[in-house]
Order: structure tokens, then sequence, then C-alpha cells
């Protein structure tokens, strides 16, 4: 999933979740008599359905049934009495959480293939190195004999070092991307006396990366000098969600 189109199904997921939020506060609303409380259902009937088409375009759902209003064919406020009113707002409640629960899925679904990769990264690695690298291309040159093993193609599944780009008058290019997830990956190699360095370039690459990039996956190509991996993980990690941070440890 590329950026835009993540972008998009969040947008939507928000949306979804306010016009809820607004029947909600409209069904609760115990200071307006009945016979006025509902007099917006038809203009939750009609916004209802352009997020409906909205959703259905957007996640493809050709073999779904997402249930809809003919909003044309609906009577008025002045010629509908207010139970009517009430019954159609109460459904659509019902149909939103069908929305919301697509989109949710969707968004799921990336998280997954996110926590996958790590995993997949992690076990991996280690396996198809078999001396010490010199230098981080080395690291590089492995993950991508990862990939291409996995089936991914470059320039669609991923890609290394582009999408270069400006922060603070400084450039910086990511040793790999994966576009579906919207995601960054930069590898280090940790040697004795760069761990102060590393952790200075990695709290620089997410301030920078943060303007480009919902996730940052730092793998860590540890030369022994990590100790508690837990602790030097810990701070990264915090800062902000979805980062992550891998250990590989020679």
């Amino acid at each position: 999933m590329d950026i835009e189109r993540t972008k998009q199904i969040k947008f939507l997921l928000l949306r979804c979740k306010s016009l809820k939020e607004n029947m909600i506060r409209t069904l609760n609303d115990s200071s307006t008599i009945a016979t006025g409380r509902y007099a917006s259902f038809k203009k939750y009937a009609e916004e209802y359905g352009y997020l409906a088409r909205e959703v259905y375009e957007a996640l493809e759902l050709s073999n779904e049934r997402i249930p809809c209003y003919d909003t044309t064919k609906m009577k008025g406020w002045a010629d509908t009495f207010w139970p009517q009113q009430k019954e159609i707002i109460d459904s659509l409640v019902v149909y939103t959480d069908t929305l919301i629960a697509f989109l949710e899925r969707e968004i799921d679904f990336i998280n997954d293939e996110y926590s996958n990769l790590e995993n997949f990264i992690k076990n991996k690695l280690r396996s198809i190195i078999f001396t010490p690298p010199e230098n981080e291309k080395e690291v590089q040159n492995a993950i991508e004999t990862l990939f291409v093993g996995k089936g991914w193609n470059k320039g669609i599944d991923y890609d290394r070092e582009t999408g270069k780009f400006l922060f603070s008058g400084k450039e910086y290019i990511p040793d790999f991307i994966v576009p579906k997830l919207n995601l960054c990956i930069e590898v280090k190699l940790l040697k004795d006396g760069r761990k102060s360095r590393i952790i200075e370039e990695i709290n620089a690459d997410i301030t920078a990366y943060n303007k480009i990039y919902k996730r940052q996956l730092f793998v860590i190509y540890d030369l022994g000098v990590v100790r508690d991996e837990i602790e030097f993980k810990r701070d990264i990690e915090n800062a902000k969600d979805d980062i992550k941070v891998i250990i590989v440890k020679q």
C-alpha cells in the first residue's frame, strides 16, 4: 500500500468515525424533544451514502455488499414521524460500523505485514552473513538478498537508496523503502567506539524520516558492542509509534 492510499484509508476512517459520533450524539440528545431530535436523519443518510461509495471504491469491495439508502426516494423531515427517523439513524450507526470494520481490517493488515517483515529480517539475516561485515553496504546487500529470495521485485515491492530529500539542510536517502507499508529501513553496523555515534545518527534519522514515512525500521548489525538489547532499543522505539529496532549479533 503506497503512502497516498494509506492516507486515503485513514482519512476515510476518520470521516466514518466522525459521522458515527455525530449520529450517536443526536440519538442521545435529551435536550431536544423527540419530534425534532432526529430531523437530520436524511442528511446523515446522504453523508453515509457518499462515504460508503468511497470506501467501496478505495478497498475494491467487489465481493462485499454494503447497505445503502436511496436518499432520492427518502421522504423528508416533515413527511415522516420521529420513530421512523430514529430507526433510520439507528441503522446508519450499524452500517457505519461496517465501514469502520472494513477500513480497520485494511490497516491491521498493514501492521501485520510490518511485524512479519521485522521477524523475517531478524530471523534470517544472520544466517546469510558468514564473516563479520566490514561496512554497512555488506549488510544492505544481505538484506536485499533476503528480499529477492522472498520473491520481492525491486522498484515494486521495495527499493534501495531512493527517495532522496532534504531536511534541515541535510540530504537523506533511506537504505531501503517498502512503499506498500510506508516504511523506510536504515542499516547500521555497530563496531567498538561507534555506539554513541550510531545513536546520534538514529535520532537524527527519526526526526528526518518522520517527515516522509509512517514507519521506520532500524537494523543494527552488532559486532559485540551491545550488552543490554532492551535498554538499547527502548529509548529509540519510545521516540515514536511504528519505530522498531532489530539487533542482529555476529
